[in-house]
């Protein structure tokens, strides 16, 4: 049997780290594809009762999202193509912020933070956005909007077009705490769970939204490595794998599935040492290959999109439209109404955007 932690006896770990982040068409995941020994998945027929019942030794196999053959459904949730990139950079952004929670913890107990603004003020001595225009305090020997203007490095969206055929790809990366490859099935690729109840200062609950971004695409990718100094005993290595739309043959029964190494859902991983040839510090990528915009024009949608969607977001981040443009810094509109505001010397803002106190019924 594959073991999640050896990929070197079949290809090149850093050859082949380079063509995952290069597989940014449909054409070049299939052959990326094609070096792998994959069981086709008409012939292995996922049983959540015993998931070792068909597994071939020495291959990976189509594994349901979740462990749920039954998945398609939810998946199919999203009622727009902007919504699971908008979850997909909330989650980037928790991930900065779990980072530095964890770090804070190696340190000793300590209390957590309140809420998302309150870990993001704590970790980061970063305002709510929409203060910014006018914070004339410097944060860290910068002026403020320099200091946000850097944070947002440290979470990108790109896209990017193949012109023949159109494609569309939408890739969403965070320099953040990553995931141990060993937890990724239960984490990244799970359905419905989630760590995050006990965690007020993180945004998300369900473990749902994000993953509505592979029903709108022919195939994503994900790579993940987690902070090599909050390893918390997992192994410091690569996990990845490739998420696609399964139509079974026979089977009315369609369901989204991902590359699994093991019957229990571990991905396959690479040495940590492949993450040097693409500079993978830590961090997640999700790359959605082929996604599927409808009829809008995504160069020109995603910005006014995304500002709409994340109006006051806890964290900044870059967009990238295209190879050619230098990336937009998204603030969200709140940012944007406060910035006219305080160009125009007019109170177009009445409201500070304090956050809400969650409370359990």
């Amino acid at each position: 049997m594959i073991r999640p932690t050896d990929l070197r006896g079949i290809v090149s770990p850093d050859a082949f780290m380079r063509e995952i982040v290069n597989a940014v068409t449909s054409r070049r995941v299939e052959a990326l594809l094609t070096q792998l020994p994959i069981t086709s998945e008409n012939e292995y027929i996922f049983n959540s009762k015993d998931p070792y019942a068909g597994w071939r030794e020495g291959r990976f196999h189509w594994y349901p999202v979740g462990g749920d053959r039954g998945n398609a459904g939810r998946i199919k949730l999203a009622g727009s193509p902007f919504n699971p990139i908008g979850e997909r950079t909330i989650n980037a952004m928790e991930s900065l912020i779990e980072m530095m929670r964890q770090a804070e913890l190696k340190e000793g107990p300590a209390e957590p933070p309140k809420s998302p603004r309150d870990a993001v003020k704590r970790y980061f001595d970063l305002p709510p956005l929409q203060e910014i225009p006018k914070w004339r305090q410097p944060i860290h020997g910068l002026k403020a909007r320099e200091y946000s203007r850097k944070l947002a490095t440290l979470i990108r969206i790109r896209l990017s077009r193949e012109v023949r055929p159109t494609e569309y790809t939408i890739a969403i990366e965070d320099d953040g705490i990553g995931q141990p490859a060993a937890m990724m099935h239960s984490t990244l690729l799970s359905l419905g769970t989630s760590d995050k109840v006990d965690k007020p200062y993180l945004i998300g609950v369900f473990g749902q939204g994000g993953s509505s971004a592979f029903a709108a695409s022919t195939y994503s990718w994900i790579i993940t490595r987690r902070h090599p100094q909050l390893l918390n005993g997992y192994h410091d290595e690569i996990g990845w794998t490739v998420v696609k739309h399964i139509f079974p043959k026979g089977r009315r029964d369609d369901y989204f599935a991902y590359l699994a190494a093991h019957p229990d859902g571990r991905v396959p991983t690479l040495p940590n040492s492949a993450a040097d040839a693409i500079g993978l510090k830590q961090g997640t990528r999700f790359v959605h290959v082929k996604y599927d915009f409808g009829k809008t024009e995504p160069a020109r949608r995603l910005y006014p999109a995304l500002n709409h969607l994340l109006f006051n977001p806890v964290l900044p981040y870059e967009l990238y439209t295209g190879p050619d443009r230098a990336p937009d810094p998204m603030y969200g509109n709140g940012y944007r109404l406060s910035l006219r505001a305080e160009k125009d010397k007019v109170n177009i803002l009445d409201k500070n955007f304090e956050p809400l106190a969650i409370t359990r019924g």
